[in-house]
């Protein structure tokens, strides 16, 4: 490298470490709690907004009971045919925020029990704050 080069660098002002199988699978279960949680706050504030592959999505990845997957998946199809706005059928809305929580439970519960210890905490949990993006700065001063 020159004499008059000068290098940048990403700051980071915390230490990052990696995480252990526990901790990661404590973090992931919290991220799909707080998704269900917000999923389940704007169908009670009726400003959903999803299209019809995101309810599938959502149902296929949160709930445990294959048969309610692959029933709803099909009415999700039969509505995309016909036309019909799910963000506004208030009893598809129902049943989402009815059976959403307790589907993401069982499959949690089946799963892995540092997951399921996870989803109680969840309760009171705050989402994550968006971070303020990272600036370069000079190694030298």
């Amino acid at each position: 490298m020159k004499k008059y080069q000068k290098q940048m660098v990403i700051g980071d002002d915390h230490t990052g470490y990696q995480k252990t199988s526990l901790q990661l699978t404590r973090s992931i279960t919290e991220d799909i709690a707080l998704k269900v949680r917000k999923v389940k706050n704007e169908i009670d504030n009726n400003n959903i907004d999803f299209n019809y592959s995101e309810w599938q999505e959502f149902i296929s990845y949160c709930w445990n009971d294959d048969i309610w997957i692959m029933s709803m998946n099909k009415a999700i199809e039969m509505c995309k045919e016909e036309k019909l706005n799910l963000n506004k059928n208030r009893e598809f809305l129902k049943i989402i925020s009815e059976k959403s929580p307790s589907e993401l439970k069982n499959s949690f519960k089946k799963s892995h029990i540092i997951a399921r210890f996870s989803l109680m905490d969840t309760i009171y949990k705050k989402p994550p704050e968006k971070e303020e993006p990272r600036k370069a700065k000079d190694l030298w001063p």
